[in-house]
Order: C-alpha cells, then sequence, then structure tokens
C-alpha cells in the first residue's frame, strides 16, 4: 500500500471514528435534555424544549452514526445470521412504519397527522442508533448517565415533597403535582425512575466491579422513595414486573425467592408512607365494589374512545396523532353504545392520549398499530431466548428484557413511548436488543 493510500485510509479512519463520538455526545445530550431541559418562558415548559432537543439530537447522532462513522455491521449480514423471531421483527416494523405513513395520507385530519408522523419517524431512529456500533461501544457509559439524570431528578423530587428545594412555580391542585423535578409531570417522572430502578438492579446482579455495585445499591432505596412519594401505582407495578423479569431471566425456577423479597420491599416501602398507603387502600376498596372506572383512575373513558376508533376505521386507523381530535366525539359514542357516562371528575387529568398504547395504536394505525406491537413482542421473546442461553450476550440481554417488559407494562395504563424521558431509553434497548438477538444466531445457536 502506497504512503498517500495509507494516509487516505488513516483519514477516513479518523473521520469515522470523530462521526462515531459526535453520534455518542448526540445520544448523551439526547437524554440529558429528556431529563433536564426546561424553558419557563414556554407555553409548555417541560415538554416542548424536551422534545425539540430530542429531535434534533437525534438528526446529529444519525449523521454521525451512519453518515460520517461506522454505524455497524450491514443489515444484510445480519438478517443471514439472525433467527426467525428478529426476522419477524424487522419485517413487522417496515411494515408498522409503511402502514403509519399510509395511515397519515389517508387520514380524515391529513395534516394534523402527517406533522405527528414527521416526528414519529424521527423517534423510530432511535432504533437503528440504538442496534448501531455507537451503542455497543458507548452503551455502559449512556447507561450510567441515564442513572445519573434519574437520580437527580429523584432527588429533586424528594426535595420538593419536603418543601427544601422548588426550582419552578407550578400551580398544583395538591402536593403530590408538586414533586415533578425537572421531568414537571409525577407521571413521567415515576415511569422514568421505575425504568432506571431496574436497570440498576441489573447492575446490582451482574456488575464485575464493586463500584458500580455500591452505587446502583445506594441507588435502589433513593429510586423506590421517589416513587412512593409521588404515588404512581403504575411505575410501581412497572418497578414489580421489570424486575421480576429480570430475575426469571437469570435465575429460571430458582428465582421464587428473590422475586418473593423483592415484591415485598416493595409493598413495605408503599405501605410506609401514609398516602400512598391509602392510594393503594382506595384501589382495593374500588376493585372489591366493582367500581373499575375508579380503580383505572376513570380510564375506561379514552379506552372506550380508542376502541370506538377501532370499530369505525379498523385497518388504517384515523392516522397517528388524531387521539386528541377524536377523543371527545368517540367517547360520547361510546357512552350511547354503552349508555353510561364515561366522564373524569379528577381536574388533574386529561386525555391527549388513550393512556394505553396498545389501544392507541391501534386506533391511530390500525393494521400498522398491529403490526408494531408484533414486532416488539418478536423482540422481547427473542431477548428472552437470548438471556436464558449460555452465550456472552445473556446477562445484557437479560437487562434489557427487562428494562422492555417493565415499559410494556406501563404502557398497557400509561404512554411512555409518547415522552421522551422514557421514549429515548425504550426505543435504544428496544434497537439494541434486536440486535443482540440478531447476532445471537438460529435459536439452537443461543
Amino acid at each position: 500500500m502506497s504512503a498517500r493510500t495509507k494516509k487516505k485510509a488513516s483519514t477516513l479512519a479518523r473521520g469515522r471514528d470523530a462521526g462515531a463520538t459526535w453520534a455518542a455526545g448526540a445520544l448523551a445530550a439526547a437524554l440529558a435534555a429528556s431529563a433536564l431541559l426546561v424553558d419557563p418562558r414556554a407555553e409548555a415548559s417541560f415538554d416542548a424544549p424536551k422534545r425539540l432537543a430530542a429531535l434534533l439530537a437525534i438528526v446529529v447522532a444519525c449523521i454521525g452514526a451512519f453518515l460520517l462513522g461506522r454505524g455497524g455491521e450491514s443489515l444484510a449480514t445480519l438478517w443471514r445470521r439472525a433467527g426467525p423471531l428478529p426476522r419477524a421483527a424487522l419485517v413487522l416494523l417496515a411494515m408498522a412504519l409503511a402502514g403509519a405513513l399510509a395511515a397519515a395520507w389517508v387520514s380524515p385530519r391529513r395534516t394534523m397527522s402527517l406533522e405527528a408522523e414527521r416526528v414519529l419517524l424521527l423517534f423510530a431512529l432511535l432504533l437503528p442508533l440504538g442496534a448501531s456500533r455507537v451503542v455497543d461501544r458507548n452503551g455502559r457509559r449512556l447507561l450510567g448517565l441515564y442513572l445519573g439524570l434519574s437520580s437527580l431528578n429523584a432527588v429533586v423530587s424528594l426535595l420538593q415533597r419536603q418543601r427544601i428545594f422548588r426550582p419552578f412555580a407550578v400551580e398544583v391542585t395538591g402536593p403530590r403535582d408538586a414533586t415533578g423535578a425537572f421531568v414537571g409531570n409525577v407521571g413521567y417522572l415515576a415511569l422514568a425512575i421505575a425504568l432506571a430502578a431496574v436497570a440498576a438492579l441489573a447492575v446490582v446482579l451482574d456488575a464485575r466491579r464493586n463500584l458500580p455495585r455500591t452505587l446502583c445499591t445506594a441507588l435502589l432505596p433513593l429510586f423506590l422513595a421517589a416513587l412512593i412519594i409521588n404515588q404512581n401505582l403504575t411505575a410501581l407495578t412497572a418497578l414489580a414486573t421489570g424486575g421480576t423479569a429480570l430475575i426469571f431471566a437469570k435465575l429460571g425456577k430458582r428465582a421464587i425467592l428473590p422475586v418473593a423479597i423483592l415484591l415485598a420491599v416493595v409493598l413495605a416501602g408503599l405501605w410506609t408512607f401514609p398516602p400512598t398507603r391509602a392510594r393503594a387502600a382506595g384501589a382495593l376498596a374500588a376493585a372489591r365494589g366493582g367500581d373499575w372506572d375508579l380503580l383505572l383512575t376513570y380510564r375506561l373513558g379514552p379506552w372506550s374512545a380508542a376502541a370506538e376508533m377501532v370499530r369505525e376505521r379498523p385497518l388504517l386507523g384515523f392516522g397517528p396523532g388524531t387521539f386528541a381530535a377524536e377523543f371527545v366525539p368517540h367517547r360520547l359514542k361510546a357512552e350511547v353504545r354503552g349508555r353510561r357516562r364515561l366522564v373524569n371528575p379528577l381536574v388533574t387529568s386529561s386525555y391527549s392520549e388513550a393512556h394505553s398504547e396498545p389501544l392507541q395504536a391501534l386506533a391511530e394505525g390500525g393494521v400498522a398499530g398491529l403490526a408494531a406491537l408484533a414486532a416488539a413482542a418478536a423482540v422481547v421473546l427473542a431477548l428472552w431466548r437470548v438471556a436464558r442461553g449460555r452465550s456472552a450476550a445473556a446477562t445484557e440481554a437479560a437487562l434489557l428484557f427487562a428494562i422492555l417488559v417493565a415499559g410494556s407494562v406501563a404502557a398497557l395504563t400509561w404512554f411512555p413511548l409518547q415522552r421522551p424521558v422514557s421514549s429515548i431509553p425504550l426505543l435504544l434497548a428496544a434497537g439494541r436488543g434486536w440486535r443482540l438477538a440478531a447476532e445471537a444466531g438460529r435459536p439452537e445457536d443461543v
């Protein structure tokens, strides 16, 4: 090789390395912005700046990873090696994205839906970013950053509860609504902390070095305390389910006792804080009395509206981003059909989202939503197989499996994929999980 050729190759390699570094920095910025960025002068002081910064960072990360850097093994290579589940997930994802675009184009609210579709496609880029070598090489750093950001928000939330530190003048209807830290909403914050708690538990169980294990052991009671003072039963359920999934993925039949200990700790923590204990007792009383609407915090209204939307347009749905505009007329149709009112008396709740990711996906995307749900299920199942195998990727696969299970449980009654603070880690985890499953090969090779 001539000196000139060597110099050109060296320059190209440095450019690719710089692109990968650029992409990793952009992903770190996306995580930081989604957790901390606030614009007090904006009408939507929390959500709007977080979403804008996250979208910009995602674009920058894609440029660095795929145009300037070494994004990863070629898709064709991974496809040849992958087993049926990763292949099915990729095909279903392509169908879901194409179907979502078709749903937006034929939507009765086309302009609104096409705008939402652009945002959806940009956030979908987190999937190939998660599957790229950028995350492969920087995954531990990004996980550490996410845990650090979550711990900071947890500390601020606890300080807000004690009225020691309140960085924002926010009008609230109760003390629980004033503890959203830099995320701004107690529900969004609780879901992000629940995901972080599952990840921290995985580090405690698997870390080879004492420092990460010690730090994450210290974070677990902090995360649990923040979840309890925010009184979010969905997040506590996600933590319990994700932790259970993690332990079963690692121990199999030997997981019964550790899972019982985990659930006992969560229940004990819930019972020690009177407001959370009262909320849990209220939920139990509603269940005994058969008041399912109260038990589900009046979610039957948006769920019934979403079901009416599916009934009216089952194939293509109403298009991405249209649920808020279609909620009221379809809730009224559901009331007529069911001959009962579905009104939420709480002034702290609104229904711009269906409060159920699967129902909203079907209502807005029709068959495309079904394909997206099937793709997610294929990735989770493939990760379970890798986690229960003997490959070197089993430990990481168990962590990703647990995080995705926690996110899936939360998605049944909330909308973690529609807020950057939870959607970024979940989509990166899904992309990384797909790559691990694809690299593991066919089931007999795992």
